[in-house]
């Protein structure tokens, strides 16, 4: 096994496999695994080959969050301005919810803080029916700055202030009630249901799905004004005349696959 506490693997489909690689330590985001990350994501975004980016983990638990040792490291050093660590994990929380393909995250065992942040970033989140999750910070004298922003983005301030404040444990049955999770499934079921989402994404145009990621970002920001139904409407005309469109709707025409739907072994 490498000692990488990140590994990348990328298929000849074009899915792109991050793992977390700490299991001694229950995958903790420490330094270097956080540096690896955002290197990898960088990487992943501008290689045309990859159509999507999962991320997964070894051992039993998915995500403990920040590594405490790293974190206590910083308690001298800091000053009132936001240190190097704080800034390295709002970066990797940024670069991932912001990443221009879809990514997908497989969630089995527990997941606490940071790591439910890393849950809420991703596009499509799948968790095996084990998953416990925790918002543990507030017990550690902490607050789960960094995550709040894409974790009230996605599940809403009332359910966000309930687990943030009592920091108490969930399963994966509550993570889909509130919005966390997308689908709940049982462990030996999990690589079929990631197939169904990769087939389906391979199956989209690559050009459609980075605008569409885009697309709702904007959407969800902005109020349903002129301006915005200007913006639409102006979108849909330019993706229109892309060369992706053209074939996409000249495929379904013609009754044939798309030039980038590829047969793979």
């Amino acid at each position: 096994m490498s000692k990488q506490p990140c590994l990348l693997e990328i298929s000849t489909c074009g899915i792109a496999t991050l793992t977390l690689n700490r299991p001694k330590v229950n995958n903790a985001l420490d330094e270097a695994t956080v540096n690896l990350l955002i290197d990898y994501l960088y990487e992943l975004e501008g290689n045309p080959s990859v159509r999507i980016v999962v991320l997964k983990s070894i051992g039993k638990v998915f995500c403990a969050g920040a590594d405490l040792n790293w974190v206590s490291s910083y308690e001298m050093s800091a000053t009132t301005s936001t240190d190097t660590m704080s800034l390295k994990l709002a970066q990797l929380m940024q670069v991932l919810h912001n990443h221009i393909k879809p990514t997908i995250i497989l969630i089995t065992g527990a997941t606490y803080g940071g790591g439910i942040g890393l849950v809420a970033c991703c596009d499509i989140a799948i968790a095996t029916q084990n998953a416990i999750f925790c918002f543990s910070e507030v017990r550690l004298g902490l607050v789960p700055a960094i995550i709040s922003p894409y974790i009230v983005k996605a599940l809403g301030k009332r359910i966000a202030l309930r687990y943030f404040l009592t920091a108490e444990n969930f399963d994966a049955q509550e993570a889909w009630r509130i919005g966390l999770v997308h689908h709940v499934i049982s462990e030996n079921k999990l690589g079929d249901d990631l197939n169904k989402m990769t087939d389906a994404l391979l199956a989209a145009s690559p050009n459609a799905l980075a605008k569409t990621k885009k697309l709702v970002t904007e959407v969800s920001t902005r109020p349903l004004d002129d301006t915005l139904i200007r913006r639409t409407s102006q979108l849909i005309t330019e993706i229109r005349n892309t060369s992706e469109a053209k074939e996409g709707i000249s495929a379904f025409l013609q009754k044939r696959k798309a030039s980038w739907i590829k047969k793979y072994p």
